[in-house]
């Protein structure tokens, strides 16, 4: 059941990502990306909770040595995802470090690099306190 939830609420923010960009892309003459944000955020941070959880819950079943995998896969993978948000905000924007969000420079913020670079994090993260936890708990019992 968890996993089911994980998968729609990574589904739904997604979807709100991608609103939202093409809401700052919009020709008129309001800026309704900024709406998009204010509706996306809550979305967002609900998935990247329920992602956390998903792999911390994984992490807790799994074995010794498919949890120092999974670690070691996830700094690198996270090291991808940061290396291509960095190179993509250098080649849409290279003079300044992270400017203003406006409808210039949306993508730089709202793309699928920067979706993907959250929600591994906070799987990164629950997947090492279930690291952690479990061997807390095995401590005590001992």
């Amino acid at each position: 059941m968890l996993r089911l939830s994980w998968l729609i609420s990574l589904g739904i923010s997604l979807l709100g990502f991608l609103i939202t960009g093409n809401l700052f892309s919009a020709k008129s003459d309001g800026n309704f990306g900024f709406i998009g944000v204010i509706f996306v955020i809550p979305f967002l941070l609900l998935s990247m909770f329920i992602t956390f959880r998903y792999f911390l819950e994984l992490s807790r079943k799994a074995k010794v040595l498919s949890k120092i995998l999974s670690l070691v896969g996830g700094v690198l993978f996270i090291g991808i995802l940061a290396y291509y948000f960095v190179d993509y905000k250098n080649n849409l924007n290279p003079t300044t470090n992270f400017p203003k969000i406006n409808n210039q420079t949306y993508s730089i913020y709202i793309n699928f690099y920067t979706f993907a670079l959250l929600h591994t994090s906070a799987g990164w993260f629950g997947g090492l306190l279930g690291f952690i936890s479990v061997e807390k708990e095995k401590e005590h019992t001992t």
